[in-house]
């Protein structure tokens, strides 16, 4: 990941990220958002604690991300991670209305539903940094980096994140296949595009 004038930890919770690259020196400023109250008390004790201002540059927002005003920064990273993923296009939506000209990446890692989020990344225009498949607590996710400025075109389906000799991609696979075949059931307009879409990535793929 490269060094941004501004790291923005949305939805943040107790601010692990957004501390961890703090301290990496990852970013001038880090600003964490929620909107739960005495969570954010609490983080910005600790952060007073481990992360001293004459040493660090932070702050807390207490406030829902649709609200926020964005600033033309340099260089901004928005970091979207623990929410839905219509949560999440509604925030990056919001976030790009905000201020439409200035220079806005995303690091999003949505509980479900990534193809839809990439699919508005693709329509905003948004280019890919990098992508990666994260299992934790027999829990997936994907872990997406997006820029407008640079990088490869984006696909729905994830595309070098994919490691088809390791059995947790695979099972990713299968477990994704799965949700979208059981919603055709009852919606095969909206769903059977996308159960064609993961299927295609197997074509070329011989010993899956």
């Amino acid at each position: 990941m490269q060094s941004y004038s501004v790291i923005w930890d949305c939805c943040c919770d107790h601010g692990l990220l957004g501390m961890s690259l703090l301290k990496r020196k990852r970013a001038g400023e880090v600003i964490f958002v929620d909107v739960i109250a005495k969570q954010m008390e609490k983080l910005e004790k600790t952060l007073t604690q481990s992360c001293p201002r004459d040493e660090y540059s932070w702050r807390v927002y207490c406030e829902d991300l649709k609200n926020i005003v964005v600033p033309n920064r340099d260089s901004q990273l928005f970091i979207i991670a623990g929410v839905g993923s219509h949560q999440a296009i509604d925030f990056i939506n919001s976030l790009c209305a905000s201020t439409p000209s200035a220079s806005l990446d995303f690091l999003i890692c949505s509980v479900h539903g990534n193809y839809s989020v990439r699919e508005s990344l693709i329509k905003k225009g948004f280019k890919l940094k990098g992508e990666r498949i994260i299992f934790e607590n027999n829990r997936f996710y994907e872990g997406i980096y997006v820029s407008k400025s640079a990088g490869e075109k984006i696909v729905n389906t994830g595309s070098i994140m994919w490691d088809w000799s390791d059995p947790d991609h695979q099972e990713y696979w299968q477990r994704v296949v799965g949700h979208y075949r059981q919603k055709a059931k009852t919606d095969p307009i909206q769903c059977q595009p996308i159960v064609q879409s993961y299927e295609t990535l197997l074509t070329s793929i011989s010993n899956f």
